[in-house]
């Protein structure tokens, strides 16, 4: 069979329909819309157009289901494009109004866990450290052989920051050390300047893939690749920070729709990669869609099993 999960985030939307055969899946098609909804949010609320725009774009994402044979059910949920707002079910319902969506809006705490539940799908984590830098929050979960340990979801991203504090595409020095205060003081305020050492860090979402990729491209490493070093990403981010001709190329060529976020989001990374002494990051291409769907197919295996049994 095949499912359909519509991913509604701060800064895109993102189709992915997958073919399910018992407990496994695979991804057979993917669309991405970069809409921006935190742009749209003035003193705590989601305004009309971003909520239009959220509705248009599922429409979008409805049409191309259509094209789809068999589709069993499509999942819609979000992050926190719709959770850090404070007319959080007044934009939900107005989406089911005019799209006939039913929107799942997940709390922090169940994101940064379907990250990793989405990861493990790919490939089982002995004990690290996830994350998961998106445009409106970070989601960090801390593993072990027996599951995850800590689990964190901070009210940073890469778009709030920058619209919080950037003026234009390349931050100022001031912007970023205001940036660095308030990446160091939300760290501070949930203990994680207390966290251990983990050399391998596990990354996934928006920003991971765009770091990967920039990496790739600067330093004509394989496709395949998806392990880079921290030497590697110090490389990167030395040419990014020159903020000049040639890091603008590189951003335009590889990442032109995340120009504005791109630079707040390295910096959470390397607040994060300072405070674990990482030595690489496995960029995985799994997370929370994954999550989302495994803990479906989980639910709806369940109740079949349920039914029977009665």
């Amino acid at each position: 069979m095949k499912y359909a999960v519509i991913d509604i985030g701060s800064n895109t939307v993102r189709l992915a329909v997958y073919l399910t055969d018992r407990d496994n899946f695979s991804p057979v098609f993917s669309q991405k819309y970069t809409i921006g909804l935190a742009g749209y949010v003035t003193d705590g609320f989601l305004q009309p157009e971003g909520i239009r725009k959220a509705c248009d774009t599922l429409l979008q994402c409805r049409s191309l289901i259509a094209l789809f044979d068999g589709i069993a059910e499509t999942y819609v949920f979000a992050t926190a494009s719709l959770r850090n707002v404070q007319n959080t079910q007044e934009a939900v319902d107005q989406i089911f109004m005019v799209t006939g969506f039913s929107v799942d809006v997940l709390s922090g705490q169940a994101e940064a866990y379907l990250d990793y539940y989405g990861v493990l799908h790919e490939a089982p984590l002995e004990n690290g450290l996830l994350f998961d830098i998106g445009g409106g929050s970070t989601e960090i979960v801390t593993f072990a052989h027996d599951g995850p340990g800590l689990i964190e979801s901070l009210p940073i991203g890469s778009l709030n920051l920058a619209q919080a504090y950037v003026e234009k595409i390349f931050p100022k020095q001031k912007e970023k050390e205001s940036m660095l205060g308030k990446i160091h003081k939300t760290f501070r305020k949930r203990k994680l300047h207390r966290l251990p050492a983990f050399p391998h860090l596990c990354g996934i979402g928006g920003t991971a893939r765009t770091l990967l990729a920039l990496v790739q491209a600067q330093q004509d490493l394989p496709e395949s690749q998806r392990v880079i070093t921290l030497a590697q990403i110090r490389t990167l981010e030395k040419a990014l920070w020159k903020r000049d001709t040639d890091a603008r190329n590189l951003l335009l060529q590889n990442c032109p729709d995340r120009l504005f976020p791109i630079y707040p989001g390295l910096l959470i990374l390397d607040a994060l990669l300072d405070l674990t002494e990482c030595e690489s990051v496995y960029v995985s291409k799994y997370g929370v869609r994954e999550g989302y769907l495994r803990r479906k197919l989980n639910q709806n295996q369940n109740q079949k099993t349920e039914h029977s049994l009665h």
